[in-house]
């Protein structure tokens, strides 16, 4: 009989697998991470996020309009999106070619978060992040002292957690995450206009402190 930690590395190992299959290119070199915070166009941060092998993309997030100033890119390879998202216009674009990853934040001491979501096709399956392998973890990680008990991240931070830990051999570029820099912020103001409070679980300064170590450790690179 498998012993827990073998389990974990199998399911780890078939979710790499899975989604490698969404991949633009194998093998996977640069992953793009890119969260919802508002960003001025730029093309150079447009074709980074176009030319990466994975993109990950979370919640209500936006791509490039045609004719719109270059900004954001279309390419979405990954969706990782919480139970409760808002959807925008682009979250069920092109659904079969993107895997979709479901988190439940508030709810990490089940095993699975539940799903499907109600407003969400029939026809869509996703693949439930696991707590126990990535969930736990990522709380004590940003709240150690209490075993991260208290802490709910973020669904970027989640996004780029996952990515991080699957793939330790790629690039992985961060952009559109505003906490890294401003960590006292109450309300989120996301690139598709809309303005939300923070909920007082979301402990900006410690998931802010945990992207910029993979930064300064060499473990990824932050793109304004």
């Amino acid at each position: 009989m498998k012993s827990i930690e073998e389990v974990d590395q199998d399911l780890s190992q078939a979710m790499k697998a899975y989604l490698e299959s969404y991949a633009s290119r194998l093998p996977v070199k640069r992953i793009s991470v890119v969260g919802n915070a508002p960003l001025e166009p730029s093309a150079e941060r447009r074709d980074l996020i176009d030319s990466s092998d994975l993109v990950f993309r979370c919640n209500s997030f936006v791509l490039d309009r045609p004719g719109d100033a270059p900004c954001l890119g279309t390419r979405t390879n990954v969706v990782v999106a919480a139970h409760v998202t808002r959807i925008t216009p682009w979250f069920f674009e092109n659904y079969g070619s993107r895997a979709y990853l479901v988190i439940d934040a508030g709810r990490m001491s089940h095993k699975d978060p539940a799903f499907p979501p109600t407003n969400w096709p029939e026809d869509l399956g996703a693949w439930p992040i696991s707590n126990r392998i990535f969930g736990r973890p990522l709380k004590i990680r940003i709240k150690p002292e209490r075993e991260g008990k208290g802490a709910v991240p973020t669904t970027g931070t989640c996004a780029a957690y996952v990515a991080h830990e699957l793939f330790p051999e790629a690039e992985v570029i961060l952009t559109g995450y505003s906490f890294l820099h401003d960590r006292e912020q109450t309300e989120w103001v996301h690139h598709w206009g809309d303005v939300s409070p923070v909920h007082k679980a979301h402990l900006l300064d410690r998931e802010g402190a945990l992207l910029q170590s993979w930064v300064d450790e060499g473990s990824a690179t932050f793109v304004a």
